[in-house]
């Protein structure tokens, strides 16, 4: 049997689960933006973890540094080797 708000609950559960995650836009190899982030875990030169909605963020490369870190959004500049969801 169809039932409307069957159908509407379920369209609004996968908007939400899209809403909550994270996103990223890297620039070349020397900068990564991130929307979602939630707290930093380490920071490093070579390394830099962060939590973001529903994951873990590692960032590893070479002089690494925050350039910008607001509530939701982190910005990190330096020579970006790879990015891992942990």
């Amino acid at each position: 049997m169809f039932s409307f708000f069957n159908e509407l609950m379920g369209k609004v559960k996968a908007l939400s689960q899209r809403v909550d995650a994270y996103q990223t836009v890297m620039v070349g190899d020397y900068l990564l933006y991130v929307e979602g982030f939630k707290s930093l875990m380490t920071l490093s030169c070579e390394t830099i973890v962060f939590k973001v909605k529903n994951a873990v963020l590692t960032v590893s490369g070479q002089n690494l540094a925050i350039k910008e870190m607001s509530s939701g959004t982190i910005t990190i500049s330096g020579k970006i080797d790879r990015v891992e969801r942990v």
